[in-house]
């Protein structure tokens, strides 16, 4: 047998983070046209924390694209979105895989994560799509930032203590 084979438990349990990602990313979170408050972090910390930056990557990005297929919301599917997803999972891989998980590894994490992806990429995302002036995108994008930043980090520290370290040996 070889090393680099996943396991098909973990496939499942990766599954299960997708489903339930899509969930609560598509239905049970409040989104405009740039902005989206939500609990969606929590499945994509969770495989980063339990499966290291690539499976969390591609399961972020399968996420975001099973989503749009699920619920578009009379969209297109924009990759930007997807690429974004997927640093998402890298960045909870790079930072909390098989390392303590912190309050100052997660607050790391969550800052770079805030500053580069939401903040820039996410940004420059909505102004490809809307042609919406990037300051004005921006700001509200700061508000939302500000208001997700504290419930990223509690709730990570809090999905770890409660669901991750129960599943850390899949």
């Amino acid at each position: 047998m070889q090393k680099n084979k996943i396991k098909t438990k973990t496939l499942v349990f990766l599954a299960l983070l997708v489903a339930l990602n899509i969930v609560i990313v598509r239905f049970l979170s409040i989104q405009t046209q740039s902005i989206r408050i939500g609990f969606g972090f929590l499945t994509t910390s969770l495989s980063g924390m339990l499966f290291g930056p690539w499976l969390s990557g591609i399961t972020a990005f399968c996420a975001d694209f099973l989503g749009m297929v699920v619920n578009s919301r009379g969209m297109a599917y924009f990759p930007g979105f997807g690429i974004s997803e997927a640093l998402y999972g890298i960045t909870y891989g790079l930072f909390l895989y098989k390392r303590e998980k912190s309050y100052k590894n997660i607050i790391l994490c969550v800052t770079l994560q805030t500053i580069l992806i939401e903040l820039g990429l996410g940004t420059l995302w909505v102004h490809m799509l809307f042609k919406t002036p990037l300051w004005t995108i921006f700001v509200s994008r700061i508000l939302t930032a500000v208001v997700q930043y504290p419930i990223k980090i509690f709730g990570i520290k809090y999905i770890w203590k409660y669901v991750g370290s129960k599943y850390k040996n899949l």
